[in-house]
């Protein structure tokens, strides 16, 4: 698929972006009424707080997508010395989900095989890739079901594997996913919000710091995501 923004592809994300804008300004009109006890408000300012946050993501999604590969390039050569320490930051992400997590009832273990690893992969960068791929693995996921993430080292690269027990991916679907604007047929069946771009952009990560990701997938039971990323040799 061509990385234009095609007219199909901007109807898609707008009217996306509406939902958490739509439920922003809901809760902002229920609380403007101000008779409701102090429980609820602050209920209503965590939906708003949550909605926000999805509204940030899915903006700074298009905004990646529509930089130039000399843009990236540029910015990928003034954070060649950043590292960081990958089990720190699966755990702050996980964290980040539990709301979401909790919502659905979705258990997610992490099982760190490694020791104290650094990734040649800025923060930011690594933040991009997780949320991405554990967030997915939370939404496409039954109810109470699980999600495993798995760390180990392999040579000078560490493994991380993201499994999930939900809904899985269509075998003739699998070598799209990370295709700029695809929408998956479960996606869509679901009512799955969302522009598309997520795993493009953790792909695009991924690779542009040398390393790789794969996905498997058994349709009604599975999905894992293989990510390697190159190890650092200075630790911060």
């Amino acid at each position: 698929m061509s990385d234009n923004l095609d007219l199909s592809s901007v109807t898609t994300i707008v009217h996306d972006l509406k939902t958490p804008i739509t439920s922003i300004m809901g809760f902002i009109e229920l609380l403007q009424k101000d008779d409701h006890d102090e429980e609820k408000r602050q209920s209503f300012y965590n939906i708003i707080a949550t909605e926000s946050a999805r509204l940030l993501k899915m903006v700074n999604d298009v905004l990646y997508v529509s930089r130039t590969s000399e843009q990236k390039s540029k910015e990928n050569k003034t954070e060649n010395n950043e590292s960081c320490n990958i089990g720190v930051q699966i755990h702050k992400y996980v964290k980040e989900l539990a709301p979401l997590a909790e919502k659905r009832n979705i258990n997610v273990d992490i099982n760190m095989n490694a020791g104290n690893i650094y990734v040649s992969v800025p923060e930011s960068k690594v933040a991009r890739i997780l949320t991405n791929i554990i967030e997915n693995a939370i939404k496409y996921n039954r109810e109470s079901g699980k999600v495993f993430i798995d760390v180990s080292e392999e040579g000078s690269s560490v493994i991380i594997r993201i499994k999930d027990t939900g809904v899985g991916i269509a075998s003739e679907e699998l070598d799209k996913v990370f295709d700029k604007f695809y929408r998956s047929s479960t996606s869509k069946k679901m009512n799955i919000d969302g522009t598309g771009l997520g795993l493009a952009i953790a792909k695009d990560i991924v690779e542009s710091y040398g390393g790789e990701i794969k996905v498997e997938s058994e349709l009604g039971k599975c999905t894992e995501f293989m990510i390697s990323l190159p190890i650092s040799k200075f630790e911060e």
